[in-house]
């Protein structure tokens, strides 16, 4: 699981993250330093969050180009991330199904080998896809800062993903058996107890660009 979510905080991070509610004011001041209100003619308001530093005369009617290219970057950057988040999806599919049908030599011989040359063709697809497209440039300003750095992405979290898929498959039913009991344990704690009693039970949801600056915002007025 963490490697699956290593690949998805590079090539597709979340817009937007919880942070607590204990850090409402902090919230309240970056979001007042982003946002500039706007009045228009006829009495209605708009936030404009792409030049906050405009003044009246100076609409974004006035830069056609500017928006017709953030518009053009907006649509490109949709399109990259999909690609990405199927890539994965189809990546770890890939993984699930050659490692299960080398690990089951019950399988009749070309069902079983059909099966890994498709799970190792899906496998190298993705490894590819996942090299030449670029990363989500937001992994930079996702969350806060002082976590760890994966390098040799996505060669390191596949490999991870393929190896413990592997490890898990090959686990005896005794042990399935056991964990199956530990993860039920576990949900009942969380419906009883960790829904209830969860930090980020009144999350409130800031753009993930954000965070690290509401963090340090936090710092300084504590």
């Amino acid at each position: 699981m963490v490697a699956i979510s290593v690949l998805v905080l590079r090539y597709v991070p979340p817009d937007e993250v919880p942070l607590p509610a204990s850090l409402q004011e902090s919230i309240d001041s970056v979001s007042l330093k982003y946002s500039t209100i706007l009045k228009t003619t006829d009495g209605e308001t708009s936030v404009d969050t792409t030049h906050p530093l405009l003044s009246k005369k100076q609409s974004v009617a006035d830069y056609p180009i500017i928006i017709k290219q953030e518009s053009q970057d907006y649509l490109t950057d949709e399109k990259r991330r999909k690609v990405a988040g199927w890539t994965i999806m189809f990546t770890c599919a890939g993984i699930f199904l050659l490692t299960y049908s080398a690990s089951n030599i019950g399988l009749p011989s070309v069902l079983r080998f059909t099966s890994c040359g498709v799970g190792g063709a899906l496998l190298l697809v993705g490894l590819v896809v996942l090299t030449c497209i670029d990363q989500d440039d937001a992994r930079h300003s996702f969350g806060h800062t002082g976590g760890f750095i994966c390098p040799f992405v996505p060669l390191l979290p596949i490999t991870c993903i393929f190896i413990n898929v592997y490890l898990l498959i090959n686990l005896g039913n005794d042990t399935w058996a056991r964990v199956s009991v530990w993860l039920v344990i576990g949900v009942i704690v969380y419906i009883l107890y960790g829904r209830r009693h969860s930090s980020l039970l009144n999350a409130v949801y800031v753009p993930a660009s954000h965070a690290d600056e509401i963090y340090r915002s936090a710092d300084s007025l504590a």
